[in-house]
């Protein structure tokens, strides 16, 4: 019987201990998107040149071709702080004719 309560005690004091090292991973999607990135992009900017700095836009509209939309979220596993960042480009002739960056830090 005595070896059962050891066996039993040691079971708990593992669990007990185990339990405060829960790792929580970062939570991320869609394109990264910096305001170094951001601020690299500039009106007349053609749409090769856009995506050698942004990648390929996460949603393209089929019915408005001439429009990227980026969108980038991240949360942080031990913060659990948010950052949302939204860009939309829209192009005229190839090129960039409107730039609308949205940044969002929720603590």
């Amino acid at each position: 019987m005595k070896s059962s309560n050891r066996i039993a005690a040691l079971i708990l004091a593992i669990a007990l201990t185990g339990t405060g090292c829960v790792y929580r991973a970062d939570i991320q999607q869609g394109n990264e998107i910096t305001e170094e990135m951001v601020a690299s992009l500039s009106q007349g900017m053609h749409k090769d040149d856009v995506i050698d700095v942004m990648g390929n836009p996460l949603i393209t509209d089929p019915f408005h071709r001439d429009r990227w939309d980026y969108y980038y979220f991240r949360k942080d596993g031990k913060t659990g702080d948010i950052i949302r960042h939204r860009l939309t480009i829209e192009f005229a002739e190839d090129r960039i004719s409107r730039l609308e960056s949205a940044l969002q830090k929720t603590e």
